[in-house]
């Protein structure tokens, strides 16, 4: 069974690696809630399942709203939690996404660019999608 997520559990989930981070990291973070261009997001994940992202692509289309996760870490935008939501957003040619945004408060040392470059990952275009075509 495949299990899409709520907006209220995107916002707990924000909430919940907001705390995380402020406890891995020793500094206050906040969370910004606003729109972000699709193409200026980074995945931090390297596949897709097919067939999740099919139904959430089916899903946008009805209304589906849950906004996405995202680091905002020297200038750049890493998507945490929300891929299938931001490539279905993209395969529906829709620019924007909604995004709750994460923000260290002081200068940190983060080590995501280095973990997404490692996996040649640099934007949602450099995601496999893996599964059989179910629609």
């Amino acid at each position: 069974m495949i299990k899409i997520i709520t907006r209220e559990e995107a916002f707990k989930r924000a909430e919940k690696i907001k705390r995380e981070n402020e406890i891995l990291y020793g500094v206050p973070f906040e969370i910004v809630h606003r729109y972000v261009d699709i193409s200026d997001l980074i995945p931090t994940q390297r596949e897709l399942e097919r067939r999740k992202l099919e139904i959430v692509i089916e899903k946008t289309i009805h209304g589906y709203d849950a906004p996405v996760i995202v680091l905002e870490y020297n200038g750049k935008y890493y998507l945490l939690d929300g891929h299938h939501r931001a490539y279905a957003r993209k395969a529906l040619k829709l620019g924007f996404v909604e995004a709750i945004i994460l923000r260290p408060l002081k200068p940190i040392k983060i080590n995501i660019e280095e973990s997404v470059e490692k996996q040649g990952i640099r934007k949602l275009d450099d995601l496999r999608i893996r599964g059989n075509c179910i629609l």
